[in-house]
């Protein structure tokens, strides 16, 4: 719901249930651009128990773990076994997250890193040089894929950073931007495309840029798509048919994560006696 005509900002509403846990939730999002700092973000969450409001959680922080935990289970169910060479462009607060991730997740030999600021990817070498692999800046794009295992785009970039011909045979790419990080020839040399909710791709990302620019319509893009993230997670299809298979992956979370993570965090801050207790009317 955008109010800015009215002097107002950005407002989404989703909600999500997560049975297994017994609640409920809805993400409440207030800003003025999606890169806002002064974003307003919380989940308002629901026990199954009862009508009530349980508790409302501060949600940017959790966003962020949420789109990195959900790129790098679809990663680790996709790329061929390592040790990998991993691309990253993108040097934002969710790259930091999916580095440690990475370290859990897979076995990386190298971790390249690229972003349009050089003062940026400096600062997330030094960030990182703990890591038990190697963590390099690669200031050439084209390099960058040079051999590389896994691609991961996590950039604002509004035209392509990777293009056809530049992945090797048995790549993954995964696009977790929200704008247009990958050309469209980049997906018509793959052999697979998962993607995580498949109406959220066709609007936003590569695949809503992909449909904007013309070159299929939502329903081709649809028809397209192989597998859901959830479903090679979840082990009901499998994401890799051959090792030689060029695998495009566009990943960008869904409500339902971010409820997930609300709930355990609310649930922690009970625990540990931590956060302020409100009291509602009836």
């Amino acid at each position: 719901m955008d109010t800015k005509r009215f002097g107002g900002s950005d407002f989404k509403f989703k909600a999500a249930s997560v049975g297994y846990l017994g609640a409920s939730g809805i993400r409440l999002i207030s800003r003025l651009s999606p890169t806002d700092p002064n974003a307003c973000n919380y989940c308002a969450v629901y026990n199954h128990g009862g009508v009530a409001l349980s508790g409302l959680v501060a949600e940017l922080w959790i966003s962020r773990i949420r789109t990195a935990a959900f790129g790098v289970a679809t990663m680790e169910h996709l790329v061929n076994p390592g040790p990998l060479v991993v691309a990253l462009f993108g040097t934002g607060k969710i790259a930091h997250e999916i580095v440690p991730m990475l370290k859990r997740a897979l076995s990386v030999a190298e971790l390249r890193v690229n972003s349009r600021r050089s003062e940026s990817v400096a600062r997330f070498v030094d960030a990182h040089a703990v890591a038990p692999f190697k963590v390099r800046a690669e200031p050439d794009g084209r390099r960058m894929m040079d051999g590389a295992d896994l691609v991961i785009t996590l950039t604002e970039a509004r035209s392509p950073l990777v293009f056809p011909g530049t992945l090797k045979r048995g790549a993954v790419v995964c696009s977790m931007g929200g704008k247009n990080e990958l050309d469209y020839g980049v997906l018509l040399e793959s052999q697979r495309l998962i993607v995580d909710d498949v109406d959220f791709a066709s609007e936003v990302g590569d695949g809503g840029s992909w449909i904007a620019q013309g070159h299929l319509t939502k329903d081709q893009f649809t028809a397209r798509v192989d597998a859901l993230a959830c479903e090679i997670a979840g082990k009901q299809k499998v994401g890799r048919l051959s090792a030689q298979d060029t695998i495009v992956a566009i990943v960008q979370g869904v409500a339902v994560g971010d409820v997930a993570f609300a709930i355990h965090a609310l649930r922690e801050a009970e625990r540990w006696n931590k956060g302020l207790l409100v009291e509602l009317p009836d």
